[in-house]
């Protein structure tokens, strides 16, 4: 499909067969903000859908589109009014991008930060069978709460900080939410999650990119 044809039924919110095609939802408050796949500048991975979730997004209200992704209603709400706006670029199929599997996002993760490569390894197995709720249950705290406070708070777990912590489970899935982003509904089985549980779209991970070099690709105005 042709990225413009693609805005296109966007935006007349038709509902069309998508292929060849991947994108992002990207939000910020300054045009700064749009000039790379994400807003936070520390950030060096992100999450992207192929042709199943631009197709799914077709149709929807903005909210609906979010939620399709895998955002939760209170993250939406208290982005909305922190005053961001949020945009889809699209752009051609194919690069770096690999399906959010959790074996795929730890062997990227070991290779975008080398210096903790094994002591994430270690934690595989059991952030593949423990649940992010009992996981949050056993680390005391709202894992969202603190996201909402910053880095502020050192239980915020910067790479740094996660350089210092002992080698436990916890530390690990605490660096995986708050630096790599993986949240509360992210599965590491390849697909983004309702919060009633219903399996949306394929997830993928891949380096963060300044959008213009992305090559040739659109971006569309979500409306809210």
């Amino acid at each position: 499909m042709d990225l413009f044809e693609y805005r296109e039924f966007f935006t007349k919110k038709q509902i069309v067969r998508v292929d060849s095609l991947c994108g992002r939802i990207i939000r910020g408050v300054n045009p700064d903000d749009f000039e790379t796949l994400t807003d936070d500048p520390d950030r060096k991975l992100v999450m992207l859908m192929g042709p199943d979730g631009l197709q799914k997004l077709l149709g929807k209200e903005s909210y609906d589109m979010l939620v399709e992704i895998g955002y939760e209603k209170e993250y939406i709400q208290r982005k909305l009014n922190e005053g961001n706006e949020f945009k889809l670029v699209v752009f051609k199929e194919g690069g770096e991008a690999i399906i959010a599997t959790w074996d795929n996002v730890i062997n990227l993760v070991s290779k975008t930060y080398p210096n903790i490569s094994n002591k994430i390894k270690d934690q595989i197995d059991d952030l593949k069978s423990t649940s992010f709720e009992r996981i949050e249950e056993e680390a005391g705290f709202d894992f969202s709460k603190i996201d909402k406070i910053g880095k502020t708070d050192p239980r915020f777990m910067t790479h740094e900080r996660y350089l210092e912590s002992p080698n436990t489970l916890i530390a690990a899935r605490a660096f995986l939410y708050f630096t790599v982003h993986l949240r509360e509904l992210f599965s590491g089985d390849g697909y983004t999650y309702t919060t009633d549980g219903k399996r949306g779209l394929t997830e993928y991970i891949v380096p963060n990119k300044r959008i213009s070099d992305l090559g040739e690709h659109v971006i569309i105005d979500i409306q809210f």
